[in-house]
């Protein structure tokens, strides 16, 4: 039986596939509810429209972050396994 090895290539793709995708959907709705939270409470003034899509844009590049450098994430200490010596 052969297995069949993915290409670094389209792993990196896949990844920047999903941060773009995972970006324009949080700053969509970022977008979104700073109209409506505008609208609504603020008398249609335009900070809380660059605020929120502010925070949809930080959380998507922190989703990115996480996705590329795995062990980057605050507060993860990778443990190595104790050698077992013969």
């Amino acid at each position: 039986m052969s297995e069949k090895k993915t290409p670094s290539e389209e792993i990196l793709n896949e990844k920047w596939d999903l941060c773009i995708s995972n970006l324009l959907v949080k700053a969509g709705i970022g977008l979104s509810v700073g109209i409506v939270i505008s609208a609504l409470a603020f008398k249609k003034k335009s900070w809380p429209i660059a605020m929120s899509t502010g925070f949809g844009v930080g959380v998507a590049y922190s989703e990115c972050q996480r996705k590329f450098n795995p062990i980057d994430i605050p507060g993860v200490k990778i443990i190595k396994p104790p050698s077992s010596s013969t």
